[in-house]
């Protein structure tokens, strides 16, 4: 009787963390397949990446931020209209020492169970925002290249409902491979621009050497022109001297 309990459970669990990686694999397909129909054009890979996160994790919203040098700007927000609207008019950017920005630099998910349990100290306009919106649960994922932080997605529940250790997991992987992806196609539209102005740079230059060298070319006849006609004036000049005489 124990063995088959047993045995049911692990079946269970087996087809659980089956259907646990075929979600995975679909998040991070969407992305590839929003990064190969947009190559120009970053929002909607943004955009998938976020949407993907917040299905995979069960989140009742989601952001997406890129590391620059004032802190992490917002690119991407799924979230009901008024707190989309305030993350992009008060948090568009969370300033260096903010409290989501000094959880992004410990490099490892950060899982809040309990917002309104986060200490004093810790509190920052951000978090009073969150809360305030309704929001009682949250997890935060560095994106990673190199060791470095290029970004961070964080999700959101409206209840204490803490993320499983699994659902953190197939969540830390979906963002690694998303970052991949990500730097993958910033550092080809970087190459692809350098091409661009290397071919507009090379364009320039031509036309400036076609430029002296159509300069050149007419000068010579209007110079000779010019000579020509100088000496047929003193001509003409001397001639009427001569015949006044």
């Amino acid at each position: 009787m124990n063995e088959s309990i047993h045995g049911e459970r692990t079946a269970s669990e087996l087809q659980d963390r089956v259907t646990e990686l075929i979600e995975q694999q679909t998040a991070i397909s969407e992305v590839l397949r929003a990064i190969a129909s947009s190559p120009h054009d970053l929002q909607p890979i943004f955009d998938a990446i976020l949407d993907s996160a917040t299905r995979l994790c069960r989140a009742d919203a989601g952001s997406l931020r890129l590391s620059d040098e004032s802190g992490f700007r917002l690119v991407a927000v799924r979230a009901d209209p008024l707190w989309v609207s305030q993350l992009w008019s008060s948090f568009s950017v969370l300033e260096k020492g903010s409290f989501r920005n000094r959880l992004a630099t410990s490099r490892l998910p950060t899982h809040i169970p309990k917002l309104t349990a986060v200490e004093g100290d810790r509190r920052d306009d951000f978090w009073i925002a969150a809360v305030n919106a309704g929001f009682r649960t949250g997890l935060v994922v560095p994106l990673l290249k190199d060791n470095e932080i290029v970004g961070m997605i964080i999700l959101g529940r409206k209840q204490v409902q803490p993320f499983t250790d699994k659902q953190i997991s197939l969540f830390g992987d979906f963002a690694a491979q998303a970052t991949i992806a990500l730097e993958s196609t910033r550092r080809e539209r970087q190459y692809r621009e350098a091409q661009m102005a290397l071919a507009h740079a090379n364009r320039i230059t031509t036309i400036g050497q076609l430029t002296a060298s159509i300069t050149h070319e007419v000068s010579q006849p209007i110079t000779a022109t010019v000579t020509y006609a100088l000496a047929a004036r003193r001509w003409l000049s001397r001639s009427h001297r001569i015949s006044a005489r």
